[in-house]
């Protein structure tokens, strides 16, 4: 079970990723004041991966020191994540 959470929660890193890029690509900006930063420091996709990398390995951590609790919580705030995006882009 900490597995399938741990690739979905991957999954939802990418979704992130791609729909903030076309967000952004639409004239949209990033409310993340840290995400934004990386983004003009590092570039788009090196600072996603990072992210997105931190998330999974965070989910890792948390699942052997907090239980199935912690991997679940963050697919569940990232699920709400790539929903906003979404309604962002279908907006533009």
């Amino acid at each position: 079970m900490t597995l399938a959470l741990l690739i979905a929660l991957a999954v939802l890193q990418a979704l992130d990723g791609f729909t903030t890029r076309r967000i952004l690509d639409q004239g949209g900006r990033e409310l993340n004041p840290v995400m934004r930063a990386g983004f003009e420091t590092i570039g788009f996709w090196p600072t996603i991966a990072i992210k997105g990398a931190a998330m999974v390995a965070l989910g890792a951590w948390g699942a052997n020191y907090a239980g199935l609790s912690a991997p679940g919580l963050l697919v569940v705030l990232y699920c709400a994540v790539v929903a906003w995006n979404w309604r962002q882009v279908r907006r533009r």
